[in-house]
């Protein structure tokens, strides 16, 4: 079955671009005038286009959340450098000063760029909710 499928590709392969082609119109054609902006509501009720309006609000959503998805890395990290120093050898304690240096590292990086865009915010009095 997977050669017969592989050589219909190969002998036609417009015919088969064709065939996607439709599909995907169709499938678009499905969704044409649907805006998910009103469709999509929060757990207040409220749409998404009406809260995340402008891209500084979209950007701080996502900066918060990849704040927590690293300080989630970072914690995996030292757990991860405290296995590996258990395994009692000389490459195993090298490993975890390895990661235990760049999990220290990744905290001071985030830390650093936390307490800039604070300072930045208290200086210019812009609105930055981290």
């Amino acid at each position: 079955m997977k050669s017969i499928i592989i050589s219909l590709i190969f002998r036609n392969p417009s015919l088969i671009f064709r065939k996607i082609q439709n599909l995907t119109l169709l499938a678009a054609s499905q969704f044409d005038g649907v805006n998910l902006g009103e469709q999509l509501k929060l757990r207040n009720g409220e749409a998404v286009q009406d809260v995340y309006n402008t891209p500084g609000k979209i950007v701080n959503l996502l900066v918060s959340n990849l704040f927590l998805i690293a300080g989630i890395v970072i914690f995996v990290l030292i757990i991860g450098a405290g296995f590996s120093y258990f395994q009692d050898t000389s490459k195993g304690k090298d490993e975890a000063r390895n990661l235990a240096t760049g999990a220290v590292l990744g905290f001071i990086i985030m830390f650093a760029a936390y307490w800039i865009v604070q300072i930045v915010a208290a200086i210019t009095g812009a609105d930055i909710p981290l």
